[in-house]
């Protein structure tokens, strides 16, 4: 009995040291273990975008301590309707400042001082509670900022300071859970003026606003004395939006998945997932890592590793293909430009959990594709630079790249609508690429572009701020590695992302690109990597110091035969930025923003909103164009209307000379600019209205899949005219028939050729046809080329007009960038006087529901030319054109007896109701949709026969 009693007593003491052990044990490592009783709430991210307001800081006096109380009264403070908002921009949206960018609003009624003050944001929010970590996080304060949260000094602006620096701010201390907050942020805008007084890494507007208005200019205006182009706030503020981000003791911070493919196959990919993870906590803490990749169709890829962070441990996280098998993915559906497949897109989840709850989570979306860059070994002109043109391979494919510069709005107003628009542009003319040259904006036009499989070329601004390095200070140094980081950080997980550019115009001293080199590669960046865009810097030996990319223009308007010659320089290789910055909108945009006062003569009106370089600045080279070749005008209506003529031949050419030129020498051209930052002559496709030009449709004629391009006789002796056919196209193409006709002024046919069984390799053109001088006559005639598919199918045409007598630019030493120096002109005077047509209009809509499209017929009974016909969709007779829209082609040619057919589609949501039609030589006319004409059903009888049926546009809203 005894030793029964003393084995008890021994088990009964093993036991109790067992329990003393585990509670011992549950005591060390209590950081590890969550409640499990109580689960904590989920972690997530709010966006603090309503409920803000704006003092300017000299209006009041209470410092940030008062501010961000909740018993503050801010009484007479500007209320911001949405989050992100600039100072300005809120100013104009309250009604203090309203419709600034008509006239000259902008200058005369706001004091130009805005950025030599201070201006405080303030908030109230909920924060959610139950959670252990909070973070506020401000992706972009321009230029610095005091943090206030709750009486309470969260971040100073040394700390806080950088227009591109995203900061993250710990706030776990100071937030009330489950209760209002009260956030105040005074923000200091931009004031260094370069070459004054040094510089601050925010960003300028440089030449893309006329500096003779809106700028410093330095003592006597003297660009020597210093020269800063801006508006009167200098874009300050909170311009990117504002999130509150709830977790526990473990925050995950940003993440990417590179991949690697076994080029030339594309059967498989090795792909490797970076996270950084951080311990916001003061105690160890232990948990599991889990990724898991997702796509419909494709069996789900689930990993997971575990992870120990030290108290306040930040560290960087991978799955490596090395380690994990299942990174390496059979058969991956590859992410493409739109232009050569489909943008396929993986989901990348991942969660921090400890003990199966977890504590933080982020997701993302990328696309499995390879980008590589290379130089050729073009020496076709050694003064622009040697070691031959940079180009790209996308996923082992040569990538050709046709693009456009892109820019927010002038006072960075966050308008997500407006970029997808904007997007939907960049498809519907066929551009394959978006160069962002500073002036980043949010993530919605990334996120959108790798859905619409749009590359885009990421950088930082030419000429100010971020290229003059001898006057950074230790400040700038700091803000400009921070900034770097934050935007590789932003950018990499993107599909889109294929170029960044260290720099524009310049190249950085060796000491500044070392770190950006590293800050590159310990990001993992994966994509092409420039230092500059230009070949203007200059080595020690005296050599271009270059990347294979130039920057030699133009700037200004050129004739289609200056594209095709051969002759200059700036028209091969790769080029960063080329097209006209000089470009007229169409009048219903001009008195939009010109006074009718102002309207004509073009006057100081049209100034203000012009582009700063001297040769541009006064719209020299456009009215010397139009003027001389199209003759002189007598109303802005009639200037403009000319001026839509020369955008749409000298764009065209531009882009259909760079596809025709061959791959040799023409890898890459982007035009300056696509869109326009506020109502401008500045270079654009398209105009601040969205509203689309010349320069649009000739643009999109250019970029068709296939066409038949006619050079304007722009080589040798000017006696013949190349006709090729190019493939803008994936594949191959066989079996096609090109057909080339002139027509006289009158109408007539006076050549018909053709060459049948052309082929034509992917990405390729050939020379299908040579065309002699004809009509010799006709002081304009029209060449018309179409081209054919082996059915007999129309597969696109392109209508040209051309003057017997020849442009000249003369000996190409003297090509400017900036200026239009012609040594002859172009006559294209006889346009003016052309025979008026008739003709016949009529629209239908789409016979489904839901289906917004509108077909529109245009039919010529004459034998005369119907020339350059304009048709615009909207909702009243004498309304405004529905904006943004869609239209198959446009400014289309109607030759005698035939029916050009387009379609139209608006993208608003507002319904197209009536068509106005206006051309060069016949009278404008506005018809309502689905009204039947007298006539008209032996008109549409009689055009069955002879219709040019456009190729329909997609029923689906850009996405």
């Amino acid at each position: 009995m005894d030793g029964v009693q003393r084995s008890g007593k021994r088990r009964r003491h093993i036991v109790l040291r067992i329990l003393l052990s585990v509670a011992l044990l549950l005591l060390l490592c209590a950081a590890d273990f969550p409640d499990f009783d109580k689960p904590g709430p989920p972690p997530g991210q709010i966006e603090l975008a309503r409920g803000w307001s704006l003092v300017s800081a000299s209006t009041v006096s209470a410092d940030g301590a008062v501010l961000s109380r909740p018993d503050y009264k801010a009484i007479g403070w500007h209320a911001i309707a949405r989050m992100p908002a600039t100072v300005l921009q809120t100013l104009q949206e309250d009604g203090t400042y309203p419709n600034l960018y008509y006239g000259t609003n902008l200058l005369d009624n706001v004091p130009q001082d805005l950025y030599k003050q201070d201006w405080w944001y303030r908030t109230a929010f909920t924060a959610p509670a139950g959670h252990t970590t909070y973070m506020l996080d401000f992706p972009g304060i321009n230029y610095r900022a005091e943090v206030w949260l709750n009486g309470h000094l969260i971040a100073g602006n040394t700390a806080v300071v950088g227009m591109y620096n995203a900061h993250e701010l710990d706030v776990s201390r100071w937030v009330n859970q489950g209760a209002s907050n009260t956030l105040a942020v005074k923000v200091t805008p931009e004031r260094a003026l370069q070459d004054v007084d040094g510089v601050e890494l925010a960003d300028s507007w440089y030449d893309w606003i006329n500096s003779n208005y809106l700028s410093y200019q330095g003592p006597g205006k003297n660009p020597a004395s210093g020269n800063s182009s801006f508006v009167p706030d200098r874009n300050a503020g909170i311009w990117k939006p504002v999130y509150l981000k709830v977790s526990d003791a473990v925050v995950l911070g940003s993440s990417a998945v590179n991949s690697e493919l076994p080029l030339p196959r594309t059967d498989s990919a090795r792909l490797t997932i970076y996270s950084s993870l951080r311990n916001a906590s003061a105690e160890q803490v232990r948990g599991v890592l889990r990724a898991t990749i997702t796509r419909p169709g494709k069996p789900d890829v689930a990993l997971e590793q575990p992870v120990t962070l030290a108290a306040g441990e930040q560290r960087e996280v991978s799955f490596t293909p090395d380690k994990f098998r299942q990174l390496t993915v059979k058969n991956p559906d590859l992410w493409w430009p739109y232009t050569l497949g489909k943008p396929n897109l993986y989901d990348l989840r991942l969660e921090f959990r400890q003990y199966d709850q977890v504590i933080d989570t982020s997701q993302l979306r990328f696309g499995i594709r390879s980008v590589e860059q290379y130089r050729d070994q073009d020496q076709q002109f050694p003064e622009l630079g040697k070691g031959g043109n940079f180009y790209l391979k996308v996923n082992g494919k040569d990538f050709l790249v046709r693009g456009a510069a892109y820019t927010p709005d002038l006072l960075y107003a966050n308008d997500p609508n407006r970029d997808t628009a904007i997007l939907g542009y960049v498809k519907d003319l066929g551009l394959n690429m978006i160069r962002l040259e500073g002036k980043f904006p949010g993530d919605h036009l990334v996120e959108t572009a790798d859905e619409m499989g749009i590359p885009l070329m990421y950088g930082w601004m030419c000429c100010n701020q971020w290229e003059k390095w001898s006057q950074w200070n230790d400040e700038d140094v700091r803000v400009s590695q921070d900034s770097l980081r934050s935007q590789i950080e932003a950018l990499r997980n993107h599909a889109s992302v294929f170029v960044w550019a260290n720099a524009s115009d310049g190249k950085p001293p060796a000491d500044v690109l070392a770190k950006y080199h590293a800050i590159l590669s310990a990001l993992h960046w994966q994509n092409a990597t420039v230092d500059t865009v230009s070949s203007l810097a200059i080595d020690a030996e005296g050599e271009r110091d270059w990347d294979g990319i130039q920057m030699a223009g133009p700037y200004s308007w050129r004739p289609p035969s200056y594209w095709f010659s051969g002759r200059y320089a700036a028209t091969r290789g790769s080029t960063a930025e080329q097209g006209d910055n000089e470009q007229i909108p169409p009048f219903a945009s001009l008195r939009k923003f010109i006074p009718p006062d102002k309207l004509w003569p073009i006057n100081d009106a049209w100034f203000f909103h012009a582009g700063s370089d001297p040769k541009n600045a006064a719209l020299t080279s456009i009215r010397r164009a139009i003027d001389n070749r199209y003759g002189l005008s007598d109303s802005a209506e009639e200037f403009a209307r000319k001026a839509q003529l020369a955008a749409y031949e000298s764009t065209r050419a531009q882009f259909e000379a760079f596809a025709a030129g061959g791959w040799d020498n023409h890898k890459m051209t982007i035009y300056w600019m696509l869109n326009n930052h506020w109502p401008s002559f500045f270079g654009h496709l398209f105009d601040y209205y969205l509203r689309q030009g010349g320069a649009y449709f000739g643009a999109k004629k250019a970029l068709l899949p296939l066409s038949v391009v006619f050079d304007s006789y722009a080589t040798g002796d000017h006696s013949g005219a190349k006709i090729s056919v190019v493939n803008q196209t994936p594949n191959d193409q066989q079996d096609l028939r090109a057909r080339v006709r002139v027509y006289d002024l009158q109408g007539r046919v006076r050549d018909d050729r053709s060459a049948d069984n052309i082929a034509v390799a992917t990405g390729g053109a050939v020379q299908a046809l040579t065309l002699p001088r004809e009509a010799r006559d006709s002081r304009v005639f029209f060449v018309r080329c179409e081209l054919f598919d082996k059915a007999g199918a129309l597969v696109s045409e392109n209508v040209y007009w051309q003057s017997q007598q020849g442009d000249d630019l003369g000996d190409p030493g003297n090509d400017s960038a900036f200026e239009l120096k012609q040594a002859s002109w172009a006559d294209m005077t006889g346009l003016n006087w052309m025979t008026p047509a008739p003709l016949e209009v009529t629209a239908l809509r789409a016979p489904h529901p839901g289906d917004n499209r509108i077909t529109i017929r245009l039919h010529n009974p004459s034998q005369q030319v119907a020339f350059f016909e304009r048709a615009e969709l909207t909702s009243s007779p004498d309304g405004d054109e529905i904006l943004p829209i869609q239209y198959s082609d446009n400014y289309v040619t109607v030759f005698g007896g035939e029916t050009v057919e387009l379609e139209g589609q608006p993208w608003s949501g507002v319904p197209a109701n009536w068509v106005r039609v206006t051309g060069y030589n016949t009278p404008p006319q506005v018809v309502a949709i689905d009204q039947a004409v007298a006539g008209s059903a032996a008109a549409q009888s009689t055009a069955a026969k002879l219709t040019v049926a456009v190729a329909p546009i997609s029923s689906s809203l850009p996405r």
